[in-house]
């Protein structure tokens, strides 16, 4: 076989099956505890791993220790082959055998997924990436319905970026997601309920006029049982001291927000959940919506709008 072509324009691609994949599909497959369980997560295994290696290729970013295939836990309890893509979401990876006509998706798989990608396990050396489809909605996938591969890139492309609640648990954050004393004064920290143990700020760029001054976005995320209770508020970019690295905020000179500025949310199905706006008198320095409460997997959105502009940051949990 030909060394296979990162950037295809064909239907499908070839590439190899790198010696590392087997290996960590060999370790995954060992901690299973009977062989037909083991067989599943090492042709899953392979699967995500080929989808990684092609994605690399391309210069899109993935991460796939976050994703769910990577977890102990996640993949002895469920048929796990999903490949994290950095700020876009979850990607499918189902593995078929030569010769299949359709590809199995179990039922766990059909949701919280920007795509389906299918891997043919030609060899133990080679493999196929036959094409991809945006959503199933039934646990058999033809595979005369799937696009050609060649479109995957841009639809990825066209996948909101999104955060990923969840993995701030970890410690793992985005890096314009920052600690909220380095944005913050001491007397808006007084307001940001900083005994959250899981808090991160973001400076949101407005640059309308001298009148529309930028603003920071603090979420803190609070753990209970099964569910995340997330606080969201909104405060002015207040101008700061040097800092000893040189930068500083210079954003406003004024401690608190400029009237109208609307903090919305809205849920997966671009429903209004919550709204609140910043007052013209009294002058309000911080907005904050109702706490709120959300599942794994669940999706939303938070709008900052004023006049005609608003910015939207989509986060997913």
């Amino acid at each position: 076989m030909n060394s296979p072509n990162p950037i295809p324009n064909d239907t499908s691609i070839p590439l190899w099956v790198t010696q590392s994949a087997h290996y960590q599909a060999d370790v995954f497959a060992r901690q299973q505890p009977n062989p037909q369980k083991a067989e599943q997560v090492y042709r899953n295994t392979l699967a995500v791993c080929v989808v990684n290696s092609y994605l690399k290729l391309l210069g899109i970013q993935t991460d796939v220790t976050a994703s769910d295939s990577w977890n102990a836990v996640i993949r002895l309890a469920s048929d796990a082959a999903d490949l994290v893509v950095v700020g876009r979401g979850q990607l499918e990876c189902r593995a078929v055998a030569p010769g299949a006509e359709t590809c199995s998706v179990p039922l766990e798989s059909q949701c919280d997924r920007i795509g389906y990608v299918i891997v043919r396990l030609d060899s133990d050396q080679e493999a196929t990436l036959l094409g991809f489809v945006d959503q199933v909605n039934s646990e058999t996938l033809h595979l005369k319905e799937l696009r050609p591969i060649s479109e995957l890139p841009d639809h990825l492309a066209q996948q909101q970026t999104r955060v990923n609640l969840r993995q701030w648990l970890e410690g793992i954050y985005q890096l314009d997601w920052q600690p909220p004393e380095t944005l913050l004064r001491p007397k808006q920290l007084v307001l940001s309920h900083s005994q959250a143990k899981f808090q991160r700020a973001k400076l949101i760029e407005l640059n309308l006029n001298l009148e529309h001054r930028d603003v920071i976005l603090l979420f803190s995320v609070m753990p209970e049982h099964d569910v995340l209770n997330i606080r969201v508020q909104l405060h002015p970019a207040i101008l700061a001291e040097p800092k000893p690295n040189g930068t500083r905020l210079i954003h406003s000179t004024l401690d608190c927000l400029v009237p109208n500025i609307k903090l919305s949310l809205k849920t997966e199905g671009n429903e209004l959940f919550k709204e609140v706006i910043s007052r013209p008198f009294p002058r309000d320095n911080c907005i904050q919506l109702p706490i709120f409460q959300g599942h794994l997997g669940e999706r939303f959105t938070i709008l900052i709008s004023i006049d005609d502009l608003t910015i939207s940051e989509h986060f997913q949990l």
